[in-house]
């Protein structure tokens, strides 16, 4: 099932960029275009800092989350006041933005991550099985 819903989103971006690639070249940046491709930089932004916030910051897991959160709903408020997503009346839903989608994907990490772990544990009681028969 995780194979089939990573292969649905990877193929459904894929779409999206193809087809805004050709709209770009037959009429130009719609609004509907430039939002998505404001998003889509926007997440290649984000990625860019969550990984560089997992490379060089040595936290517990929960104050990994909490400095995550804070520091990509600072990128997404900024992001949002300059390309006007955001006025100073409504800067507040960045918070909620980002925390319904960071629960998004972290439950769908948390899942791959168990996912992975039964394997390799998995793989350490056959081999130690194999271990014991020699």
């Amino acid at each position: 099932m995780k194979k089939i819903l990573k292969d649905t989103l990877l193929l459904a971006a894929l779409m999206i960029l193809v087809v805004f690639i050709i709209s770009i070249f037959w009429v130009g940046i719609t609004e509907e275009i430039g939002l998505v491709l404001k998003l889509f930089g926007l997440a290649f932004v984000l990625s860019i800092v969550n990984y560089l916030l997992d490379e060089y910051l040595s936290l517990s897991i929960i104050m990994s989350y909490i400095v995550k959160y804070f520091a990509i709903t600072g990128i997404v408020m900024l992001f949002g006041f300059i390309v006007r997503w955001f006025y100073p009346s409504n800067f507040w839903m960045a918070f909620i933005y980002v925390g319904v989608v960071m629960v998004l994907a972290y439950s769908i990490d948390s899942f791959r991550i168990k996912k992975d772990l039964e394997f390799i544990n998995k793989k350490i009681a056959d081999r130690s099985i194999l271990d014991k028969e020699n």
